[in-house]
């Protein structure tokens, strides 16, 4: 499994240095960390039921991309950087963590969302949130996704750095890096979050008090049907 979306990737690479007009490395692909098993296995079951597709410029078309708040249109969303020519790693990741969600965790398409943030709640450019929403818009389930389960671990620990330290500003943070994912989580009070890696996963539940944030492990997801019916 991890072999085919391997060269699908490389294919679609090469496919976007012809678009480009640019000759592909010789090396090929670098793919680092290498694909995870579930992940190749989710990702090609959303190219399967049409969740998203990759287009001959490495942008990605899919109707779980939202439009940005100020003006309704989607921001160009890749899974390929174009300078330099590169794997936009945590992107394909996050695109078949959407695709869990819906076949492994029974979440409609509706329900999920890919979608930009401002830059001041972004780390690099090539961020998006994946969240889940309910029908009124309230966020059930905030999903960060990294490269590695290291990365998750210090994105939990800087979040619960900033929440002891009160209220303070970005520039005056000892971790600058995680800080602006410590302000969307108080602004937005997700129910979840679900920090994803390729190599791990971290469940907790969130309880926000102002700018005080308790994040409680938890062994998995709550199912779907807790949301519906309000007890998750």
């Amino acid at each position: 499994m991890n072999t085919d979306l391997e060269t699908w990737l490389q294919d679609k690479f090469a496919e976007m240095g012809d678009a480009l007009g640019r000759t592909a490395p010789l090396s090929g692909l670098r793919i680092a960390p290498p694909l995870a098993e579930w992940e190749a296995n989710y990702f090609l079951k959303g190219l399967d039921e049409n969740l998203f597709r990759v287009t001959a410029g490495g942008e990605v078309e899919s109707i779980l991309l939202r439009g940005d708040e100020a003006g309704g249109e989607s921001r160009a969303y890749r899974i390929f950087s174009a300078e330099p020519p590169r794997l936009l790693r945590e992107n394909v990741c996050q695109l078949a963590t959407a695709a869990r969600l819906i076949v492994e965790r029974g979440w409609l398409p509706r329900h999920i969302f890919v979608e930009p943030g401002t830059p001041q709640h972004h780390s690099h450019p090539d961020s998006f949130d994946l969240l889940v929403r309910s029908a009124n818009g309230k966020i059930l389930i905030w999903i960060e996704v990294r490269r590695t389960a290291i990365e998750l671990e210090k994105l939990i620990a800087d979040l619960r750095a900033c929440s002891r330290r009160g209220p303070h500003a970005h520039q005056d943070c000892g971790f600058p890096q995680n800080h602006p994912r410590h302000e969307f989580c108080v602004a937005n009070q997700p129910s979840y979050l679900w920090a994803v890696a390729p190599d791990g996963e971290m469940v907790l539940a969130v309880n926000c008090d102002g700018a005080l944030l308790e994040l409680e492990p938890l062994a998995s997801l709550p199912p779907r049907s807790l949301f519906e019916l309000g007890k998750a």
